[in-house]
């Protein structure tokens, strides 16, 4: 965020029950942040650093960092938290700490990824695309942001918006070959029993040269147990998608990072905070030729059970 020639930018401010840690940037070229103020009707307490190392920005400088935990009376975030920040010349800013979130947030390359793909498919005249587990679990239908598109949805689970019910894992047999123009995945490949295959049938159903939007999780809490399978970092994505699949790779990212500590304190666990996971991994591929590998298992062959039609609309469990 940038205001009068100041330049300031929160990389985490994370809600842990009562408590909330903020951490972020501060930057003018002629002038130094001296002291951060919180103004919140639920505080109770309050520890605020400024001038802390800096490495992640460290061509402005290498004190240019602040750290604020707050001690609230309310499990809420609220929304009226406000920040000011005041400096050695005497300037001073407030900001709600929702916007400086919003701000951060809108910088992911998730996002930007996916709005590329979303503006690809509007543009192609008549295109076809599959969308793959695209029910509206979270209450919204991406079919509406995709005007002029010829929209399929596939899922396990019947509903009013799903077009075919199937699963995924032999949607070769419920499409004509080479159908579809893109592919749209969406927090859905975390649950299919065997991605491998996914991407093999994938291939069969698009046409040469389509392109595929997967977008699922490294790290977020079980959830619709007991299927809930797998994890994808970044990394992960070569195994799924590559020349013996029949894709190659146009680009990755993840993001939306998520603080990974243990429920019980344990010696070796000290730091565990310092670490990272990411909510958000995601892929865009295209299909460069057919695959030559197949998979002759269904879910079927290795398990009873089914897909939990039970659906809260929550990302995670909630154990306490």
């Amino acid at each position: 965020m940038r205001v009068d020639d100041y330049e300031f930018m929160v990389d985490t401010a994370a809600k842990f029950f009562s408590s909330i840690r903020i951490h972020g940037w501060f930057h003018h070229p002629e002038d130094k942040l001296i002291a951060v103020h919180v103004h919140d009707a639920h505080l109770r307490d309050l520890i605020a650093e400024v001038g802390l190392p800096s490495p992640g920005v460290a061509g402005l400088g290498m004190d240019k960092c602040f750290a604020v935990q707050l001690l609230r009376d309310t499990q809420t975030f609220g929304e009226q938290i406000r920040i000011e920040f005041e400096t050695a010349k005497g300037w001073r800013h407030t900001v709600p700490l929702l916007d400086l979130c919003h701000d951060r947030i809108a910088r992911y390359p998730t996002l930007d990824m996916a709005r590329r793909f979303r503006e690809l498919v509007i543009a192609r005249p008549g295109a076809r695309l599959l969308d793959i587990g695209g029910r509206a679990r979270s209450r919204f239908e991406r079919r509406t942001v995709y005007p002029g598109v010829e929209y399929t949805v596939l899922d396990i689970v019947e509903a009013p918006e799903v077009d075919v019910v199937g699963d995924a894992h032999r949607m070769s047999q419920l499409f004509p070959s080479e159908r579809f123009d893109f592919v749209l995945s969406v927090s859905v490949f975390e649950h299919l029993m065997m991605p491998w295959t996914i991407a093999i049938e994938m291939n069969q159903v698009m046409k040469p040269g389509a392109l595929a939007y997967i977008h699922t999780h490294q790290t977020i809490g079980l959830h619709d147990a007991p299927w809930d399978f797998w994890r994808f970092s970044e990394y992960a994505w070569d195994a799924l998608f590559n020349a013996r699949t029949g894709f190659e790779i146009v680009e990755r990212g993840q993001d939306f990072e998520q603080y990974i500590v243990p429920f019980v304190f344990r010696e070796n666990k000290e730091d565990a905070e310092r670490s990272a996971g990411f909510e958000s991994s995601a892929v865009l591929v295209r299909k460069i030729g057919d695959p030559t590998l197949a998979w002759n298992v269904t879910p079927a062959d290795l398990t009873a059970t089914s897909y939990p039609e039970h659906d809260d609309g929550q990302s995670g469990r909630n154990v306490f």
